[in-house]
């Protein structure tokens, strides 16, 4: 509990206006797309100061100006909106929208 605790308190120190988190699992936030890893897959995000990496996976919901999109679809420089639950040390996206 108290790993978690730390996790979304550094997190949120981050960029305390660009990240919420929504219960003790997942978290909310927004930033620039700045990488796409098509082989891992996963994308970095740029949040503040900071760079998030993201995983992504079949199950990733991902929407392109409010249409359903791919990865493939996303391009550097989008300004994205990512839903994420955290699974040991990693972020894993349950929904991203792209702008």
């Amino acid at each position: 509990m108290k790993r978690s605790a730390l996790l979304v308190s550094f997190l949120l120190a981050l960029a305390p206006s660009a990240l919420l988190a929504h219960s003790s699992h997942t978290l909310s936030f927004s930033g620039r797309l700045v990488a796409i890893h098509y082989q891992r897959p996963r994308i970095d995000v740029r949040v503040g100061e900071k760079t998030l990496e993201v995983t992504v996976t079949p199950n990733t919901s991902i929407q392109r100006s409010g249409n359903f999109a791919t990865l493939a679809s996303l391009r550097l420089g989008d300004r994205v909106e990512v839903l994420a639950a955290r699974s040991g040390k990693m972020l894993v996206a349950q929904s991203i929208a792209a702008h």
